[in-house]
């Protein structure tokens, strides 16, 4: 008989299914193996797909803002550039002083918080991505105000870049 490191291989992981004919394994251990092969390899081109579409998706370079107000809510929904995530978060850390929303520009943050004048609003930010929302009904027309001063703040400082 003569012995590889395949059929060591073989012999090793699959005990149980390695047939030998003639000194040699047979077709159906060689398509399992075959077929074990071609699904690693396609599993390994679809997370390399993934990596990349996931890398040009979060790093576009495509900035949309968009603001809606109805007679209850004021909403802030923004995506810009990754590269941007740190000015929007010293941004809204420095309107809110003496409040901080996260420990750094990494966080990851989705809360309802209360400002110290009682200003109560939504905001979820990533890298990347910001939303914030209002409940006009629940803050006084100071404290709306405030948020939206603070919502065109941020508008501007996506536009210019």
């Amino acid at each position: 008989m003569h012995i590889t490191i395949l059929n060591i291989y073989l012999w090793a992981t699959d005990k149980h299914n390695a047939v030998f004919v003639n000194n040699k394994f047979s077709t159906q251990t060689i398509n399992k193996m075959k077929t074990s092969f071609f699904l690693a390899l396609v599993c390994l081109v679809a997370l390399s797909i993934f990596v990349a579409w996931s890398r040009f998706e979060t790093n576009n370079h495509n900035t949309s803002i968009s603001i809606s107000e109805t007679d209850d809510t004021y909403k802030l929904k923004a995506s810009f550039d990754v590269n941007h995530t740190v000015k929007v978060w010293r941004y809204v850390n420095n309107f809110i002083a003496p409040n901080s929303l996260g420990k750094s520009e990494n966080d990851y943050f989705d809360v309802t918080t209360s400002l110290q004048d009682k200003t109560e609003f939504y905001i979820k930010e990533s890298p990347g991505k910001l939303k914030i929302e209002l409940n006009k009904r629940k803050n006084t027309t100071a404290s709306y105000l405030r948020i939206k001063k603070m919502c065109e703040g941020i508008k501007g400082l996506l536009a210019d870049k």
